[in-house]
């Protein structure tokens, strides 16, 4: 398992960048009437309150073994949640040059979910398509429900990945202008709930990142 400092360390990064793009647009809004200030105060509070969620986690597993730690699901619907976060960074990925996208083929779909688990490992996901998206282009994110199982996919319109790089990606370390940890986390925590994390480029074309889990209720947790 990688370190809880390092987790804490990176999967902080893109809930202070959403910070600060969206306070960079609430000063825009002092001198244009026309930008709605109340979008932005709505992400900075959300992304606060992440993170504040993220650090009190921190704060109760000092001591603790972190494979000790499991999600902690509840009733919710995993497609509001995914809408939600695509709103929280489409400010940075207007500020990066790249329109966001999401969408599925179901319009809710209520299930056992650790939505903080989730918001980690879309976020990686997310900031890792922007990063790689020259401006001018599109990161896609959708979902596919399948029965008892549902995909959440994120795509980006960057260069590609390597074949020879392919296996190597969600190794600790494994870097391409990055820290190289994130989507190791993403991985560790797509199995912590059930599920796998996958990857799928062609070079020229970009690439595909696809979260699938098991659709569970509640009650059988």
């Amino acid at each position: 398992m990688l370190t809880n400092t390092v987790e804490l360390a990176h999967d902080l990064r893109m809930p202070l960048q959403l910070i600060r793009s969206s306070a960079q647009m609430l000063r825009l809004s002092l001198e244009d009437d026309s930008v709605d200030a109340r979008t932005y105060v709505d992400i900075l509070e959300d992304s606060a309150e992440h993170m504040r969620r993220m650090l009190e986690g921190a704060l109760e597993s000092c001591g603790r073994a972190q494979a000790a730690q499991g999600p902690r699901p509840v009733n919710a619907d995993l497609v509001a949640c995914v809408r939600h976060l695509c709103a929280s960074c489409r400010p940075y990925a207007r500020q990066c040059g790249v329109s966001m996208r999401c969408g599925g083929n179901v319009a809710a779909l209520r299930m056992a979910l650790d939505a903080d688990m989730l918001s980690r490992i879309l976020l990686n996901l997310i900031s890792n398509a922007l990063r790689a998206t020259p401006a001018g282009g599109r990161v896609r994110v959708g979902w596919r429900a399948m029965g008892d199982s549902v995909e959440v996919s994120v795509a980006d319109g960057g260069p590609g990945i390597p074949p020879e790089r392919l296996p190597y990606l969600f190794l600790a370390g494994e870097t391409d202008g990055g820290h190289g940890y994130g989507l190791a986390i993403a991985r560790e925590l797509a199995a912590a709930l059930g599920g796998a994390l996958t990857a799928r480029s062609t070079p020229g074309k970009g690439s595909v990142f696809t979260l699938r889990l098991p659709v569970r209720s509640a009650q059988a947790g």
